[in-house]
């Protein structure tokens, strides 16, 4: 008996009359977590609340349900819905406690099994060995049989080998898998006829991790399928189109799709007929396309149905008579044949469209006296939007022919062009690749059409000019124009005059080009020829300035020396006046010798032998020193001069010399250029990177249209000022090479009468004591000196 007990699917528990346990089958046992002690206690042991179940209680009553308690051994609370009884066990009366998890109280097996049979969802469970453990109605009408026709059965006993070694092989991944998973799988009706279905399987196992059998549920999606393949049929036919006659085959064949799908509706929703009306919207009515079944009694000699009235082709685009209705409260009603409409109970009616496009509608019909069990309304809507895509797309492919047709003939026409074209002649794609050109690109650059198209412009043209010349299409909604080379094949570079218009409807680029190559020479000669002439000018101009620079200083030490020796041999010599003449020769030679200097260093930068002596030095306390000894020369001037910085100490790698050089050079230039009671501004910032000057006054300013020259050597910004404040123009070229020598960059910014800012950037970097240089001089003597140089032609020293 206890073997018998322990095959049960119930928890079986034996007491006797004083409460001792007796027996318990190894289903509870396993559930309350005991073994064979178990034995060892009485019923009121492992009861949660002892009151809930009495001895007493048999004597009314030889056969009491009851919800219990438990406890199991590990003190968690197990909740079973008992039945109690009193029979014999091992010859002893006893009291019998049968129980279920407290979930069966409310519902049987056989209650999920009826709710199973009456849902279209099929279902099946099987065991290890794929034999069928249970299916439902819906499964088993798969292959036309009763249910219990297939309990026992194996896939094997009616598929074919490759479908079972399909299933089969779907079947092993998710048992190894341990996991549930959703799968698409095809199979056979019992006709068949192949179908598709969307398979949900969940392996079940044992409480010993072993696999006990798999649970499926399949859903009928072949109308799905066949929809989503038409459309996808439909696609290709129309981006995969190669010439009218495939695309003409193709386009009827959407009568075809139609009508397997209108027969898979009609199968999948169990209706008695169907009717696809595409709405033709010149002659504002419906055709009948797709009739089948029972709805070709309905439109029999019927080729056009036309809408009466606008509010009922309102109506119908806004789905008034939307939906499943029956026949006499339908609203929808045409031209049909009268004797049909009595002979339905239910009519239904939905609209085709895409994207507010109304395109018809699809109609079905049934003969049941009872309510459809499978009214779809959502699936019939969206069975309607992939009908509409289908059509859309044939219809779309229809104009595609009607475009090739157009497109054969305007190429016809074009290669006409292409071939009498004097020019050259290219169309491009919107990025840029050869799709089309004349027989002149082999004339003129030796490229066969095979070499040229697919291959993008960018690969013959010349590398310095695609960055100036690279077009983009929004610069080609009107006609482009530029110019640039492009490569022979015998590795030469020919010149081409473009014109560009891009096609926005075709997405294309059309070009036309000629040959300039004998033009921009003749251009080239020329702008050399104007550089030279150019360039003789500039020296001239310099060696006229630099004569008159020299002159003036000459003629004053010549005319002092002859006026001094005039006066000693008339014995009128002073030393007042003695003083007064050498101060004059002094301020002179310095002016000659800043001159002379500056014309050695830049001719030093030409040839690279003007060299930097850096060291590790605070650049910022060289820029102020020498900055603030120029202050007694601003004061004389009634200028204001201001030094402000946001650092006290930046130790950079530089040459002093050459630093103060280009800070009195650029205060020079202030000073000369400021009237009184002007201001000038020295200003030290620093980055992470740089320490960067700005020197600033509120001078006369610089033509906006000569700031790009004032760099240049020889060169002056106005010639006028030139002759008010004499300079050679070679200073300004001398302070860029030298900061550019130490790394860095000058920039000016001048507006006319509003004054005019330098600013150079020095690099922040440190060099080694080994590649230090020494710097042996006196600053205080040796600012006074250079301060003399610089500024012998503004002040009398």
């Amino acid at each position: 008996m206890k073997s018998v007990f322990n095959k049960f699917d119930s928890y079986v528990l034996v007491i006797n009359y004083n409460g001792d346990i007796v027996f318990a089958n190894d289903k509870l046992l396993k559930r309350l977590k005991y073994k064979d002690d178990l034995y060892k206690l009485k019923l009121k042991d492992i009861l949660l609340n002892k009151d809930d179940f009495d001895i007493n209680m048999l004597e009314t009553s030889k056969d009491i349900k009851i919800d219990l308690n438990f406890y199991s051994k590990d003190k968690e609370i197990i909740k079973l819905y008992s039945n109690i009884s009193i029979d014999y066990f091992e010859k002893n009366e006893c009291i019998f406690i049968i129980s279920k998890d407290i979930k069966y109280k409310y519902y049987t097996i056989e209650d999920l099994e009826n709710l199973l049979d009456k849902c279209e969802v099929k279902a099946y469970i099987k065991d290890k060995n794929s034999r069928y453990l249970y299916v439902n109605k819906a499964f088993a009408g798969i292959f036309l049989k009763n249910k219990d026709d297939i309990i026992g059965l194996s896939m094997r006993d009616y598929a074919n080998e490759c479908l079972v070694n399909e299933y089969e092989s779907s079947d092993r991944e998710i048992i190894n898998s341990r996991e549930d998973r959703s799968c698409n799988q095809r199979g056979r009706l019992g006709n068949g006829e192949e179908v598709w279905y969307n398979a949900y399987k969940s392996p079940v196992y044992d409480e010993d991790g072993e696999f006990k059998y798999m649970a499926c549920t399949l859903r009928d999606i072949t109308l799905e399928k066949v929809v989503k393949d038409g459309l996808y049929k439909n696609y290709n036919q129309i981006t995969n189109l190669t010439n009218l006659d495939t695309a003409t085959s193709n386009f009827i064949d959407m009568s075809n799709l139609l009508k397997r799908i209108g027969e898979k509706i009609v199968d999948r929703i169990g209706a008695d007929g169907l009717s696809i009306l595409l709405y033709d919207k010149e002659k504002n009515g419906l055709i009948p396309y797709t009739v089948l079944n029972d709805a070709k009694k309905a439109f029999k000699n019927i080729d056009f149905i036309p809408i009466k009235s606008e509010q009922g082709y309102e109506s119908m685009v806004n789905g008034k008579f939307e939906g499943l209705t029956k026949v006499e409260d339908s609203l929808i009603k045409y031209d049909e044949n009268p004797q049909y409409l009595p002979n339905l109970t239910y009519v239904g009616s939905y609209r085709i469209r895409l994207y507010n496009e109304f395109i018809g509608i699809l109609n079905i019909s049934y003969k049941c006296k009872c309510t459809p069990v499978y009214n779809q309304e959502e699936f019939m809507k969206s069975i309607c939007n992939s009908i509409a895509m289908i059509i859309k797309n044939s219809r779309l492919l229809q104009e595609v022919i009607l475009e090739n047709e157009k497109r054969e003939s305007t190429e016809q026409e074009l290669e006409l062009y292409l071939s009498t074209a004097v020019d050259l002649v290219s169309i491009f794609d919107e990025n840029g690749n050869f799709l089309k050109i004349n027989s002149n690109w082999t004339k003129l650059l030796g490229w066969s059409e095979d070499e040229l198209i697919n291959h993008s412009y960018r690969e013959f043209m010349h590398p310095e000019d695609i960055k100036d010349n690279i077009y983009r299409i929004d610069m080609l909604g009107t006609p482009y124009m530029h110019t640039n080379r492009y490569l022979h094949k015998n590795g030469e570079y020919i010149w081409l005059d473009w014109r560009l218009k891009y096609d926005d409807e075709k997405k294309i680029i059309v070009g036309t080009a000629k040959d300039i190559t004998e033009k921009m020479n003749i251009e080239k000669q020329k702008k050399k020829l104007e550089e030279k002439v150019h360039l003789e000018s500039i020296k001239n101009e310099f060696f006229a300035n630099i004569s008159h620079e020299f002159k003036t200083p000459i003629n004053i030490i010549l005319g002092t020396m002859q006026l001094t020796k005039k006066n000693i041999e008339n014995n009128k010599l002073n030393s007042e006046s003695l003083f007064k003449y050498i101060d004059t020769i002094r301020q002179n030679s310095y002016r000659l010798l800043r001159l002379v200097n500056n014309l050695i260093d830049i001719s030093k930068v030409d040839i690279g032998y003007y060299n930097l002596n850096p060291s590790n030095n605070n650049i910022v306390s060289i820029i102020e020193d020498i900055t603030l000894s120029v202050v007694d020369y601003v004061e004389d001037k009634n200028i204001e001069l201001i030094f402000d910085t946001d650092i006290e100490e930046v130790i950079t790698a530089c040459d002093p010399d050459k630093i103060e050089r280009v800070i009195l050079n650029l205060l020079s230039n202030a000073i000369k250029y400021t009237p009184n009671n002007g201001i000038i501004n020295v200003n030290i910032t620093s980055d992470l990177e740089n320490v960067i000057v700005s020197i600033k006054d509120s001078g006369v300013g610089i033509p906006s249209d000569k700031l790009d020259v004032i760099f240049d050597r020889f060169r002056q910004a106005n010639n006028l000022l030139t002759r008010r404040c004499e300079g050679s123009g070679i200073g300004l070229s001398l302070v860029k090479a030298i900061v550019e020598m130490h790394g860095g960059n000058i920039q000016v910014y001048s507006n006319v009468n509003k004054g005019t800012e330098f600013v150079f950037n020095i690099p922040i970097r440190l060099l080694d004591k080994e590649d230090e240089h020494v710097h042996n001089y006196d600053s205080k003597d040796f600012h006074v000196e250079k301060c003399h140089i610089e500024f012998s032609d503004i002040y009398s020293l």
